[in-house]
């Protein structure tokens, strides 16, 4: 063979490949025409055993850290369904009698100031800058020891409280706070009472460009229910599947998305009666009782296999235990190839408070750190990180509540297809419900 000939050869096959490839990418693309082209390559590689390859294009793209300036806009998408809070300026306006006159008078800044409420190994307290702000809590208090594996053993106290309708507003990080920071609106009413409500925040004072947006809400008046995508854990059979239809529509609250592909190693996946990932000690773990009330735990330790859970997933061990930064306990876990804790992306959890309310968390860019010292900024008591990169954090409620068709409502700007939990899901998700209206057996 000549080399010329050699060479048409070689250039053929790169040619086929290239062909098979760009095929089996459009078709993929097709499959799931509302998710984002990036999003889309990505899960076609991870499905195609190319995630070694990902994992090392994310670090790539995500390796440089928050900048410290601080963000001028927050990041909650959505219109509050209560009467719109007074808004914070950050600069005094002239009066009346300046502004009528010829002369100009330049707006005056109100100088930044630094009001940290919790020191974090993100953004520890320097006394010499920061105007520390502390609060107390009369309470009932009792001794717990954490058992949580590769944590030392420390003495705490809980507070014993009902879990609040609303949750208490957040002290801004930053001063002057823009507008509605911290500030817990009502996102979603039932029977025209909240049920679900979101803010804004700049969490971390020493990055001021991080912006997190969360929900709330109780889980005693909510009935909770774990959907499984097409991909992840895929499978038929499922009565909860990649969408939410039928009469459950009609009593949909809100969702948001799960935890990590199985190929990053998670813990447990039980639902539905199957166990498709066995449950590993020491995790965290989102837990569903058989009616339908979830909480944040440790399996092992805070959850116990008694035989009450209808769902339980796992992701990682837990960012956050007895209301601390744990996540350094555990130097050999990978929280999505973070490459030395150097990856910073937009990243999601969920977490139970203090208050007894659980929390959605999407928060960015940040690396694993960032994250875990958010939550405790959060006030979470237990806390676990779900889904990260692009737009699969995510976090929606819905329109029209009570009739057949509904529309969503993301929270955050950043987050994707409001409807994706209608149309379908290529991974699992969680979905809440009105259990006074919820038909029998319409979700498991």
């Amino acid at each position: 063979m000549t080399r010329r000939l050699f060479l048409r050869v070689i250039g053929g096959i790169i040619a086929m490949i290239f062909l098979v490839v760009a095929i089996s990418i459009t078709q993929y693309v097709r499959a799931h025409p509302r998710d984002p082209l990036q999003q889309n390559i990505a899960s076609w590689a991870r499905e195609n055993k190319l995630g070694p390859v990902v994992d090392q294009l994310e670090a790539w793209l995500h390796n440089d850290p928050p900048a410290v300036a601080p963000a001028d806009s927050l990041a909650l998408a959505i219109t509050p369904v209560t009467d719109v809070p007074t808004q914070t300026s950050t600069t005094l306006t002239p009066s009346s009698a300046q502004s009528s006159t010829t002369t100009s008078v330049p707006d005056i800044i109100t100088p930044l100031q630094i009001r940290p409420t919790v020191a974090t190994s993100s953004c520890p307290i320097d006394s010499s800058v920061a105007t520390v702000v502390t609060s107390t809590t009369t309470s009932t208090t009792t001794t717990t020891t954490s058992t949580v594996p590769g944590a030392v053993a420390t003495t705490t106290t809980t507070t014993t409280t009902t879990i609040p309708t609303k949750p208490a507003d957040l002290s801004s990080q930053l001063i002057p706070a823009l507008a509605g920071e911290g500030e817990w609106q009502a996102v979603m009413r039932v029977r025209t009472k909240p049920i679900v409500y979101a803010t804004s925040i700049r969490p971390l004072w020493c990055f001021g460009s991080v912006v997190a947006t969360m929900a709330t809400f109780d889980p005693t008046r909510v009935r909770t229910a774990m959907f499984n995508g097409t991909e992840m854990p895929g499978g038929k059979g499922w009565k909860n599947g990649s969408k939410i239809r039928g009469s459950a529509l009609r009593s949909l609250i809100a969702s948001f998305n799960g935890g990590f592909r199985f190929e990053h190693q998670p813990g447990g996946y039980v639902t539905e009666g199957k166990t498709v990932r066995k449950m590993r000690k020491g995790y965290a773990t989102l837990a569903i009782s058989k009616d339908g009330v979830s909480t944040i735990g440790i399996w092992g330790d805070t959850i116990t296999d008694d035989g009450s859970w209808a769902s339980l997933r796992q992701n990682l061990p837990p960012l956050v235990h007895n209301g601390k930064s744990v996540y350094a306990n555990y130097p050999k876990v990978d929280w999505g190839n973070d490459f030395g804790n150097k990856v910073y992306n937009f990243r999601s959890a969920v977490c139970l408070r203090t208050d007894g309310l659980m929390m959605f968390v999407a928060v960015g860019k940040v690396n694993i750190g960032m994250l875990a010292d958010t939550l405790v900024v959060l006030g979470c008591k237990t806390g676990m990180e779900l889904d990260i990169n692009g737009e699969w954090p995510y976090f929606a409620v819905y329109s029209d509540f009570g009739k057949p068709i509904r529309w969503g409502k993301i929270i955050d700007n950043r987050m994707g297809d409001p409807n994706r939990h209608l149309n379908g899901s290529t991974k699992d998700f969680f979905a809440l419900f009105d259990p006074e209206t919820l038909s029998a057996g319409a979700v498991k």
